[in-house]
């Protein structure tokens, strides 16, 4: 059996993320948790029905962080409620805070 290629570690982290999300000029929002995230994107739990090709705009709640990080991504597939949502122009220093932002979690566990 072949190992998946991944082009950034995944971490193991569950994070609470604040979804927002403007459908024909509607904005709504609500809760979600983000797991097995990194640099480029994460897996996220939503309990809605929401389209894959969907942009939508990401507040990652770290708990040492006074301020929640803020990211658009887009919805590229679905299982259920859990969509993979890859990153939009995130920036190197914004992808390095991500990761160092998730193994210190993973040293909390």
């Amino acid at each position: 059996m072949q190992k998946e290629q991944r082009r950034w570690e995944r971490y193991a982290v569950k994070i609470r993320t604040k979804i927002t999300i403007n459908r024909e000029g509607e904005t709504s929002s609500f809760y979600g948790e983000a797991t097995d995230v990194s640099r480029g994107g994460l897996k996220l739990f939503i309990p809605r029905d929401i389209e894959t090709s969907r942009v939508i705009l990401m507040e990652l709640a770290f708990p040492y962080n006074s301020k929640p990080m803020v990211i658009r991504g887009i919805i590229r597939n679905r299982a259920g409620f859990n969509y993979g949502i890859e990153f939009m122009r995130v920036s190197a220093y914004e992808q390095d805070l991500i990761a160092h932002s998730c193994k210190a979690l993973q040293l909390l566990k």
